[in-house]
């Protein structure tokens, strides 16, 4: 069965010069249908990677998922690995933008549990869906070099948020940079350990269950800080 792309023939077909034309198409601008095409690509590689996998997937699946050409994939992504990143990175910038705003919360900026409960819990809900779960804490895992540093970099990210909250509201003057930095990693290490487990495991454990279980690590190194004194 052959399936229809009527994108093709506006976007192959030549201007006068024998270049694109780039000319808008059922009211979209050649811009806006790469952005479009771009998208569809990332919800497909969202959907595959998070349920049948990374390792096992290829470019005709996701091509199909997302009911576009592989010349549409190539558009936009090099490989399947370059799709897997971008996928990450979206998910990843959902949960950072979460836990901001559920730190930025009136009543969480006068009381720091408050605000880590929040911010657990808006963690683990973005963790409750297994297909953003499984591709930022498992497919991510041991692909090659360049995903490992993607990940890091975004793991050392969120560390670097935790440490700066704590530094907002207690002392931290006999904690030194590399310290801080470990501790903060170590922290989110608390976090997506349990993620791990709960998705493996087919979500068994109440989420406010596993929200209260964590909380008690940040409460006992926030209780082993002093607080910052006002003025």
């Amino acid at each position: 069965m052959t399936r229809s792309f009527p994108e093709l023939a506006d976007e192959r077909a030549p201007a006068s010069g024998g270049a694109p034309t780039g000319r808008a198409y059922a009211g979209e601008s050649q811009a806006e249908r790469v952005a479009r095409r771009r998208l569809q690509f990332l919800d497909a590689g969202l959907q595959v990677f998070g349920t049948t996998g990374y390792r096992t997937a290829t470019v005709r699946q996701l091509c199909r998922q997302a009911e576009l050409t592989d010349r549409y994939f190539y558009e936009s992504f090099e490989n399947t690995e370059d799709l897997l990143v971008a996928v990450y990175e979206r998910e990843f910038e959902h949960l950072q933008q979460a836990v901001l705003a559920a730190l930025a919360d009136e009543a969480a900026q006068r009381e720091p549990m408050l605000a880590v409960e929040r911010a657990l819990n808006a963690v683990f809900e973005m963790a409750s869906e297994p297909r953003v779960a499984r591709v930022c804490w498992l497919e991510v895992l041991g692909v090659s070099p360049r995903v490992n540093d993607v990940y890091t970099r975004n793991i050392e990210r969120f560390a670097a948020l935790v440490v700066a909250f704590a530094r907002q509201r207690f002392s931290t003057e006999d904690i030194d940079e590399t310290e801080s930095r470990m501790l903060g990693i170590a922290l989110i290490g608390a976090v997506t350990q349990p993620i791990a487990h709960w998705l493996l495991g087919g979500y068994r454990e109440d989420r406010a269950r596993l929200v209260a279980a964590t909380s008690r690590v940040f409460r006992g190194i926030i209780e082993g800080l002093p607080s910052v004194q006002a003025g």
